[in-house]
């Protein structure tokens, strides 16, 4: 008997998940400047000058390597918090699937003095959105499924230092229930 190669198990379905998402996004793509998914709105940051809501924050949780020092060029791994402001909404189409990404800049959380601060008495989680990391490296992932955060200005530093909220989620019909983080 001769098995098949995962090729020829691709080819052999009718067309699979895996293979439309591997052939990649159909060149249609649709731009949106607000956006409602799992409970949250989701605006641009540019959509919002004219507003008084704030609704661009996002986070993200993610595995990622710290390196102490130059020296040493084998990082660690580690869970961390990543916090940003959505840029752009864009809906990719794969045929017949449908996939939403924000495209954000993110804080500089690596930067304990200048960009992200935590105070160790309240726990509050302190930005400087000025100190935005743009597309800075190649292997950046700037595209992101997320969740939302609000940023509150703190009146004690200057204009571009926040503090970060969590947002509850918006009760919809698609959402039964309050969920606590």
């Amino acid at each position: 008997m001769v098995k098949a190669t995962k090729n020829e198990m691709l080819e052999n379905e009718k067309v699979s998940v895996l293979k439309r998402l591997a052939d990649g996004p159909d060149h249609n793509v649709i731009s949106y400047k607000a956006y409602r998914a799992n409970g949250f709105v989701f605006h641009t940051k540019g959509s919002e000058s004219s507003m008084t809501t704030q609704n661009s924050g996002v986070t993200m949780k993610a595995i990622t390597i710290f390196i102490s020092r130059k020296s040493d060029p084998n990082g660690v791994e580690d869970e961390t918090t990543y916090y940003g402001v959505v840029k752009e909404i864009l809906e990719l189409g794969y045929f017949d699937i449908q996939q939403t990404v924000f495209y954000c800049d993110w804080v500089w959380i690596e930067d304990k003095v200048n960009s992200c601060v935590i105070n160790p008495e309240t726990n509050l989680i302190y930005l400087n959105l000025k100190k935005l990391k743009r597309i800075s490296k190649e292997e950046d992932e700037l595209f992101v499924l997320a969740s939302q955060v609000f940023y509150c200005k703190d009146l004690t530093r200057s204009d571009y230092w926040h503090v970060v909220l969590d947002a509850p989620k918006k009760l919809t019909r698609d959402v039964d229930a309050y969920e606590d983080h």
